[in-house]
């Protein structure tokens, strides 16, 4: 194959991970669940040769690697299997059990293997863990139509953890769900100060309360408006402006138009402090407004990453679906071309 096994995972998966000792695990456990369900002619290919030298009864050396055992050799000839209990019987020439060169044996006990007699050149094939890198392409010790299987195992491991991935989002669950709440309490920062004695349009010695205040500033002009309208309407103390009914009264037209015109000037007066006191007012709702849009906007965001992470974990899915069908099918074809078992080293 031309491609690394990484790469074919990738191609699969879109793993595309620096989490490379998972995916050489996954190889790995994917090579050894293939190894242990292919059929007896394909595992010939698994086997790997072992030497060692034989030793006497109780004091064996060599350690077997793993369980699955092929042909045991001593020499040339092939060895016979025996229990671990009768090794003894083995070793005495007066048994009518007892080993020779021409007619060896051989013992598991424990996890070690031996061969009697002693000191003969023993030879045994065995299915070696297998060590598969993930920036390999073959696989030792493994038929070559069966390794597109440990490749599928792995991608749908690398599906699977791409699926745990989604669980959590730090673009969702600490970026912007913290700058949804920082938005909000600056929202709530700015409504407090509608309540604050020292900071609301309506505690605000400023713009509510005192003699210089806008709202007093209106108060003061509406009241002139009113003087100069309807009061002192028949005196004339010259103690303060006469009103419109007055010059009215007194048929003074020219007087008329100049007191109108004095209202008028009040009216604007009145006018501007309450524009002034409404923009104060304004521009606080409109920094809440501000944050509180900022807020949805972060909220829209998480809506859509939320969206995207789950069309991700839908396909993740669906594609470990096909890849374990694939796999299935391949175990299959692959079992179904089993022929009579044959020991490895037994040609």
């Amino acid at each position: 194959m031309a491609e690394s096994f990484k790469d074919q995972v990738d191609a699969l998966t879109g793993f595309g991970t620096t989490e490379l000792d998972a995916l050489t695990d996954w190889l790995q456990a994917g090579t050894r669940e293939v190894i242990n369900i292919l059929p007896p002619n394909l595992k010939e290919y698994c086997y790997s040769k072992q030497t060692f030298t034989s030793a006497a009864a109780n004091s064996e050396s060599e350690t077997m690697i793993t369980g699955q055992l092929g042909s045991v050799f001593a020499g040339s000839v092939e060895a016979r299997k025996i229990r671990p209990m009768d090794k003894h019987k083995a070793s005495d020439s007066a048994s009518i059990e007892y080993a020779s060169a021409t007619d060896p044996v051989y013992y598991v006990e424990g996890n070690k293997i031996n061969i009697l007699p002693a000191s003969l050149a023993g030879v045994y094939y065995v299915v070696a863990n297998p060590t598969v890198a993930h920036g390999s392409t073959s696989i030792d010790n493994f038929p070559n139509e069966a390794e597109y299987l440990v490749v599928l195992y792995a991608s749908i491991k690398a599906l699977q953890r791409l699926m745990n991935n989604l669980n959590t989002n730090s673009a969702i669950d600490t970026t912007a769900i913290a700058l949804v709440k920082d938005a909000v309490d600056q929202a709530e920062t700015a409504c407090d100060k509608f309540e604050s004695a020292d900071e609301s349009i309506f505690g605000d010695e400023d713009t509510f309360l005192t003699t210089s205040s806008q709202l007093t500033e209106v108060k003061d002009a509406l009241h002139n408006v009113k003087t100069l309208f309807d009061t002192d309407l028949a005196d004339d103390d010259s103690s303060s402006a006469e009103s419109v009914l007055y010059w009215l009264n007194d048929e003074d037209p020219e007087m008329v138009q100049a007191t109108i015109s004095a209202i008028g000037v009040e009216i604007q007066r009145a006018q501007a402090n309450l524009s002034q006191w409404n923009s104060i007012g304004d521009m606080r709702v409109k920094e809440i407004n501000a944050c509180l849009s900022e807020a949805n906007g972060y909220i829209s965001e998480i809506k859509i990453r939320m969206e995207r992470d789950s069309q991700k974990y839908q396909w993740y899915q669906s594609q470990q679906a096909t890849l374990k069908q694939d796999y299935q099918q391949g175990i299959m074809a692959l079992i179904g071309k089993g022929v009579a078992p044959q020991k490895a080293g037994g040609k």
